[in-house]
């Protein structure tokens, strides 16, 4: 049978499940985060945790990291700096260049808020083995590669 007369089903796109599975945990997080009075949404976490385990990333390279446009990860920064989750600083080799780093708050909150992720996780992951994870894991890496890769060619 021919891919093109293969009917498509949602349920079988992995675009479609991954989108999914991240919108699940995106809700479920942004709840818990507003539930423990944290006052970050998970969109704001996912550059929180960049820097909490690179501190000091410049906002381009924090923008490709978490998949985000400049401008959108310029409008992150100045909220999470202006709430005093992180201090944006000019580069030394680099003046144009700002690089941003978690304050102590910053840090504080990363804290409680991964203790929070890593629950929502284990949920998800729950019945789920190591090695079914890790295949999942490896398949999603290899689809991102695969499209970033192709560098927007057309076949």
């Amino acid at each position: 049978m021919s891919e093109q007369s293969t009917k498509y089903s949602l349920e079988k796109s992995l675009g479609h499940l991954a989108t999914r599975f991240s919108r699940v945990v995106l809700r479920r997080l942004n709840a818990d985060l507003a539930g423990h009075g944290l006052a970050i949404t998970a969109e704001q976490y996912s550059l929180l945790v960049q820097l909490w385990e690179h501190n000091g990333l410049s906002q381009g390279t924090l923008a490709d990291k978490t998949a985000k446009d400049k401008t959108t990860m310029a409008r992150l920064a100045a909220g999470l700096e202006s709430r005093g989750l992180i201090e944006r600083r000019s580069s030394v080799s680099d003046g144009r260049e700002r690089l941003l780093f978690l304050s102590d708050e910053g840090q504080s909150v990363m804290d409680q808020a991964t203790a929070l992720a890593r629950k929502i996780l284990a949920d998800a992951q729950k019945d789920i083995s190591d090695e079914q994870l890790e295949l999942c894991r490896s398949i999603l890496r290899r689809a991102c590669a695969n499209l970033q890769d192709a560098g927007g060619r057309r076949g």
